[in-house]
């Protein structure tokens, strides 16, 4: 029995009124979100631990655990008072909770926005949105260059961004969810392979490639039933995955990206610069067409939405078998 059933809604309610909501309103600008309040405490105790310790991965390690420990505390503490007060605060904690781990609104959002400034010939706006979800230099990138890191950002981030996050509020209902997304959000904070970060930061960055080894699979999967559905090129998809998927530094993050590559037939990767001006060199991978095209986005758009339904969906149907 996991934390959602013991509230009003059984689990599978209270993840359908949590993709529900996420997808209603998705990220308000004036809410302040739970991610930004782990980077500033992993911010302030990175500090700490640097100061009282010398710069090992043992350091690394037990900032990392310390850091997961105390939100998934926070969130099961949180858990267990709103139910204590009442069941409906309780099941409503859950879904609000579950819904701002999610990221199928806000992702979709930005696809729709930066497609519509390209349609419109708006580089310069689009450049500056693009890099609003993107660690890359794209002061001066091309159309081609925006696409390319829409497509691969919105494909890698349905695993991170939204089915590792369902997996995990599946198991351990809110407590589940943020053990997760503290996990994520630590791994983008320190798990860079700089000289910085290469000690400190390994824990988090294998942590993190441990608990998305699972949900990364599920997630290609899913693309590729999708890529089924919408009549792509299936058999290029999942000769893209088997080819492609290890080429990258991430065992995960490569799958869904090269499994839309492949279905789509295009070729993604080639080099770009992070903020810092460092070039950075991507092996190619997908299928074989190099130029990327606004109609890319609107597939792009699709495979988000239906691979997140199809999972939520056999998710459902297997709850109520």
């Amino acid at each position: 029995m996991t934390f959602v059933n013991f509230f009003i809604l059984p689990a599978w309610g209270i993840i359908a009124f949590a993709v529900c909501l996420d997808l209603l309103i998705g990220d308000p600008p004036w809410l302040y979100h739970p991610v930004r309040a782990i980077g500033s405490l992993s911010t302030t105790l990175e500090r700490l631990f640097r100061a009282l310790m010398a710069s090992t991965r043992l350091t690394g390690t037990l900032f990392a655990l310390f850091v997961i420990s105390l939100v998934t505390g926070v969130a099961l503490a949180l858990t267990w008072v709103s139910f204590l007060i009442h069941p409906i605060l309780g099941t409503l904690v859950q879904i609000i909770g579950i819904a701002m781990a999610l990221a199928i609104h806000s992702l979709a959002n930005e696809g729709w926005v930066i497609k519509n400034l390209l349609v419109n010939n708006q580089i310069e706006e689009a450049r500056e949105r693009i890099s609003l979800i993107v660690s890359r230099d794209m002061s001066e990138a091309t159309p081609h260059d925006i696409i390319r890191a829409l497509l691969e950002t919105m494909t890698e981030n349905l695993s991170d961004g939204i089915i590792a996050p369902l997996c995990f509020a599946m198991i351990g209902g809110l407590p589940g969810v943020w053990f997760y997304k503290t996990i994520n959000t630590l791994d983008s904070m320190v798990g860079y392979k700089n000289e910085q970060y290469l000690e400190f930061g390994w824990f988090s960055a294998k942590l993190d490639d441990v608990v998305n080894l699972i949900p990364a699979r599920i997630t290609g999967v899913l693309m590729l039933l999708t890529s089924l559905l919408l009549h792509k090129n299936t058999k290029q998809a999942l000769k893209g995955w088997k080819n492609d998927a290890q080429k990258g530094p991430s065992p995960n993050g490569g799958i869904p990206i090269v499994t839309f590559a492949g279905a789509q037939d295009i070729m993604l990767g080639g080099d770009c610069k992070d903020r810092k001006g460092t070039v950075i060199s991507i092996p190619y991978v997908g299928g074989s067409r190099r130029s990327l095209t606004i109609s890319d986005i609107s597939s792009v758009l699709l495979f988000h939405y239906l691979s997140s339904f199809l999972f939520v969906g056999i998710f459902l149907g297997l709850k109520l078998l």
